[in-house]
């Protein structure tokens, strides 16, 4: 899958997490029911114009592809949603996702090289920027484009990289019982923290390596507010794609 520049996505927090009301609306509304659920998702539902709803736990995801189509969705569901005030009234207006951190690795399962975990973070309105630069899956990517791609997205966005050579690696490896999800899961967690604590973000999407949510289960204490998507194909998305030629840069 091509990466293409993110929909309109909006982050609805309801601290009452009571979304029953919202499901039957959507359904009631031909939203189809995804079965089973992205990892993320308490219950996940889609309609025929590519409009994306995932509830979890005290907030619900939902991505359109249009501005438009995501003030349409707000002003036709807001009143299902959950408010803490006397009169129903909907609750808050979402938030409006501008800013989106990517994550990936590069050197998983060949012990001989450096492992690699590369966080970068890019404003939605960058991202065209970045594919009319080429920025993509980092596997169709020549060395020389990699490490061209590399200096161009540091210099234009924020970033974090850790590196594990061979030696520090089976280190690492030993600290988390000789499990790579675990030692990956710590390297991931440690790019993004290190990005949340210089840039207020509320959504980083991760290129999936290990079954459920282990970066986000990182993130619940320190920063609930942050969303983590940990995604299948993660480098359809421009910060991912961009976090992947990053890593992938620095084990050439």
């Amino acid at each position: 899958m091509a990466t293409a520049v993110s929909p309109a996505i909006r982050i609805y927090r309801r601290p009452s997490a009571r979304f029953g009301a919202l499901r039957e609306a959507l359904a009631r509304d031909a939203f189809q029911a995804v079965t089973p659920p992205d990892a993320m998702a308490d219950w996940e539902c889609v309609d025929d114009e590519g409009t994306r709803v995932r509830c979890s736990g005290d907030f619900v995801l939902m991505e359109a592809m249009s501005e438009m189509q995501a003030a349409s969705f707000d002003a036709r569901y807001r009143m299902a949603l959950p408010s803490e005030h006397a009169i129903p009234d909907g609750g808050a207006a979402p938030e409006c996702v501008e800013w989106v951190a990517g994550s990936d690795e590069s050197g998983k399962g060949d012990r001989a090289q450096a492992l690699v975990v590369a966080a970068v973070l890019v404003p939605c309105v960058r991202e065209r920027d970045a594919l009319q630069q080429g920025v993509r899956d980092s596997k169709t990517c020549t060395v020389q484009e990699s490490r061209s791609l590399t200096r161009w997205i540091e210099s234009e966005f924020a970033s974090e990289v850790r590196v594990m050579t061979p030696e520090s690696r089976e280190h690492g490896l030993r600290i988390h019982g000789g499990n790579e999800s675990r030692l990956l899961t710590a390297m991931h967690a440690e790019c993004l923290r290190a990005l949340r604590m210089r840039f207020r973000f509320s959504l980083a999407r991760v290129d999936r390596f290990a079954p459920g949510r282990p970066v986000a289960a990182c993130f619940a204490r320190d920063f609930p507010d942050l969303v983590i998507d940990e995604c299948v194909r993660g480098e359809r998305h421009v910060a991912v794609a961009a976090a992947s030629i990053v890593a992938r840069s620095r084990t050439r």
